[in-house]
């Protein structure tokens, strides 16, 4: 779909040409649309785990490793923003699913909303 290949540009340049991130159903200039917006960033407790061996050794080796990442992969170990657009009933199964996960992915509403869309 369109709109998972334009993750990095802001929803307000995707305007012109929106689709549901989830569905993809057509979002028309005008229509209701929700934008979700996420920030994944990593946690730390406040605990550092004293590394058994050779500590200047395993610096070593993990300065290499991030080496061969670009600055990009890098970041998103630590922090990465994430902007979907969608319809009003994708946003409405997001949200359940968040509230009630023990219950399975996107379930289908035994009573629709009364807003067409």
């Amino acid at each position: 779909m369109k709109d998972r290949k334009q993750r990095g540009r802001s929803w307000q340049e995707t305007m012109e040409e929106r689709n549901c991130f989830r569905c993809g159903k057509e979002l028309q200039p005008g229509s209701l649309f929700y934008v979700v917006q996420i920030k994944v960033i990593s946690g730390f407790d406040g605990i550092l785990v004293e590394p058994a061996g050779d500590i200047d050794q395993q610096l070593n080796q993990l300065i290499e490793q991030a080496g061969h990442l670009g600055p990009k992969e890098l970041e998103k170990d630590v922090y990465e923003e994430i902007t979907l657009i969608v319809c009003k009933s994708c946003r409405d199964r997001f949200v359940d699913d968040l509230q009630h996960p023990w219950e399975g992915p996107f379930r289908i509403r035994k009573d629709p909303d009364s807003i067409l869309h």
